[in-house]
């Protein structure tokens, strides 16, 4: 009876070990788990950032190409564009892109 007692000792640590072995690995696993769970996240609200940032940028790019063909309309050269400098909320004379605003046109 003391060796089947002893064998019944023996397996029983042994499942006793195996059991906490096994424990440990699965805490281990969901702390990974969680851990790319979050991972996940981030980049889930970094791809709805970007994707937000293109449809902007499509809808600028889109409305440009829009007044270019159908309108015809052109982003105007420097020469033809006219610079206003407010003084105290009050519009000064024009001044010409590429000349110091000191109220004289060219």
């Amino acid at each position: 009876m003391n060796r089947m007692t002893f064998i019944l000792l023996l397996v029983l640590v042994a499942a006793s070990l195996s059991l906490v072995t096994a424990q440990h690995q699965a805490r281990q696993q969901f702390i990974a788990l969680e851990a790319e769970q979050e991972a996940a996240r981030k980049l889930d609200h970094e791809w709805r950032e970007l994707q937000l940032e293109a449809q902007t940028l499509t809808a600028a790019k889109r409305i440009e190409q829009k007044a270019t063909r159908e309108r015809g309309m052109v982003q105007p050269d420097a020469k033809r564009t006219v610079i206003l400098v407010m003084d105290g909320g009050a519009a000064s004379t024009p001044a010409r892109a590429g000349t110091p605003a000191s109220g004289r046109s060219p």
